[in-house]
């Protein structure tokens, strides 16, 4: 892997673990723990609201009330500085009702969820900037289901040609305590980009799957060489 972007070409639109991202990038965010993840998920939310964001959550119910105070201690903590005139906000939904919305995890059905999340966010509400952060948590008990490491591939990679048609940022969580190279491998090659131990960095194995075939591929690589 490589380092990061030029800092002095770089525009940063947010940051994850203090480290900063610019529009349009899908990370993967390898972590240990729900105390770092808690701890990334709110900096990275805070950073948001202070901006002035639409900020997206999906992580269980049962630590929604928990993130949100986190944010908001953030932010009450935080020192005057340059931030938006328009207040930002975080909105909170659970797996059931995203990535096992029905009872199962199938990607195309996913991805229309993001695509009416899309035109509600940006085209019906007017949103400039949105940061969406999801814990894959969930995904935990899927794992040993047939085809389902290799649906969440498609869907990682598939996504990132979607995030590029759009004004934001996505970290998507990974536990390495949860999860092992079976899941972590293939996800992390679906993933233009990774932070790992306070590193962000640029992933020369984006695509590198035996999920695609060299056909697909080429053609999702042509697809997300840049925004639409």
């Amino acid at each position: 892997m490589t380092s990061a972007d030029d800092p002095s070409t770089f525009e940063q639109s947010a940051t994850i673990g203090g480290l900063p991202v610019r529009t349009h990038d899908h990370v993967c965010v390898l972590y240990r723990g729900a105390a770092q993840r808690d701890e990334l998920m709110a900096e990275f939310l805070a950073d948001g609201v202070r901006a002035g964001n639409r900020c997206y959550c999906l992580i269980t119910a049962d630590d929604h009330r928990r993130i949100a105070a986190a944010v908001s201690a953030r932010n009450e903590r935080a020192a005057a500085g340059p931030a938006s005139g328009v207040p930002g906000r975080v909105d909170f939904v659970d797996p059931g009702g995203s990535y096992v919305r029905g009872g199962g995890f199938v990607s195309d059905r996913m991805l229309r969820f993001w695509d009416e999340w899309g035109a509600a966010t940006y085209d019906r509400d007017g949103v400039a900037h949105a940061l969406i952060g999801a814990d894959m948590s969930w995904a935990k008990p899927l794992v040993d289901a047939p085809g389902f490491v290799m649906d969440l591939a498609r869907y990682e990679t598939r996504f990132t040609v979607w995030a590029r048609r759009r004004p934001q940022v996505t970290a998507c969580l990974y536990d390495l305590d949860r999860f092992d190279g079976e899941v972590i491998v293939p996800v992390v090659r679906a993933h233009p980009k990774v932070w790992m131990n306070g590193v962000v960095l640029t992933n020369p194995y984006y695509l590198q799957s035996e999920y695609f075939s060299a056909a697909e591929t080429h053609e999702l690589s042509g697809r997300a060489a840049a925004p639409v």
